[in-house]
């Protein structure tokens, strides 16, 4: 405990020394609050401004008639109903947007690993109908996307690629797929709230929202958010820390020193139970030959006795014979266990207990 107090006065005193010269450090900490947890907050707005319906989910959600366009990324079509729901919305005239890369929930302005979800079976089967092909590798960088005739200046730069096999693999393709229209972009920065306002993005995205054969709703699937664990680690930490070394103090403060083992103290013997009725039972025959402990269990046996005897009509019979019959017992016995004032030895009062017992539970 003293060189826990040593430390912590050496620490106090570096503190006051340190605080005489500082550095001051600007740092971009990103949005806060909703356009922290939400990527497309700043493309819904865009979305709304420009006279459009938008919805916004979180998880998987069931596109309708009623919509025209959704975006999401494509590790959300992760089994195949949602894949079956959403090939049919789309070849029933919907707009589906997936985005490959940069497309899950998280701070913009941290750097992060792309990381290419893995396309699940029904996906890749969706996908391979449409004549459409992502691959991990291969992506590059692009400074323009043509879109219905039209370059819009990107910033582009994805570690994966997708063609529809008849241009090069880039990082954008669009094409009719039945009565709908399938759009696959690598690289989600493009709509993404710090990035959107670069280059021509926000034109892209309305492009991509008039080309919609459907007049509806604009759909944002955000999918799934950071793991529990992830958030513990990225804000949590230092609480965790904390709580860990006060715990580490606790125990060295609290728990025993190492040394030799004690011996267990045995149990004295006096004071065990058996030792204990031992003595009384002693005392019991040593005042009175145990007659006090005797008399509440005869006078038990008596009453309830007589009470059977009158129940089944022997009131008037002898007694004792009649215990002597319900329990298999000598007559001489049951009148010595029931009348003998004071037995006179402990094997005699062994027997005459045993016998007591014996005519209790009979009558019970």
């Amino acid at each position: 405990m003293r060189i826990l107090l040593h430390f912590l006065t050496i620490a106090l005193f570096l503190s006051f020394v340190s605080c005489n010269e500082y550095d001051e450090v600007e740092r971009e900490v990103g949005y806060k609050g909703k356009a922290r947890l939400n990527p497309w907050l700043a493309a819904e707005k865009f979305a709304k401004r420009y006279g459009h319906r938008v919805k916004s989910s979180v998880g998987w959600k069931n596109p309708e008639d009623a919509d025209s366009t959704w975006i999401m990324p494509i590790s959300v079509l992760s089994n195949k109903t949602y894949v079956d729901h959403a090939e049919q919305w789309m070849r029933n005239g919907g707009h589906l947007i997936l985005i490959v890369e940069y497309a899950s929930p998280g701070d913009d302005w941290k750097d992060y690993r792309s990381i290419v979800p893995e396309i699940q079976p029904p996906l890749q089967q969706m996908l391979d109908d449409a004549k459409v092909k992502i691959e991990a590798t291969g992506g590059g960088s692009a400074g323009k996307i043509l879109f219905e005739g039209k370059d819009y200046p990107v910033s582009a730069n994805s570690t994966s690629s997708v063609a529809d096999g008849k241009k090069k693999a880039g990082v954008f393709v669009s094409k009719q797929v039945g009565y709908g229209r399938l759009t696959v972009l690598t690289d989600g920065r493009i709509l993404r709230n710090r990035w959107i306002s670069d280059q021509n993005h926000a034109g892209l995205l309305n492009a991509l929202m008039d080309s919609s054969r459907s007049t509806g709703s604009v759909g944002f699937m955000r999918g799934s958010g950071l793991s529990l664990w992830d958030m513990v680690m990225e804000h949590l930490w230092p609480i965790l820390i904390a709580l860990t070394a006060l715990i580490i103090l606790w125990l060295w403060k609290s728990l025993v020193r190492f040394g030799p083992v004690e011996p267990a103290v045995p149990v004295r013997l006096l004071r065990g139970y058996d030792h204990h009725l031992e003595a009384l039972g002693d005392f019991q025959w040593r005042l009175d030959k145990a007659s006090s402990l005797l008399a509440p269990i005869r006078a038990l046996i008596v009453e309830r006795g007589q009470r059977m005897s009158a129940r089944v009509g022997r009131r008037d019979d002898d007694f004792f014979g009649f215990l002597a019959e319900r329990s298999d017992i000598p007559r001489d016995r049951v009148f010595r266990a029931l009348t003998e004032h004071a037995p006179a030895d402990p094997a005699i009062l062994t027997r005459t207990t045993a016998d007591l017992q014996r005519l209790l539970q009979v009558i019970n």
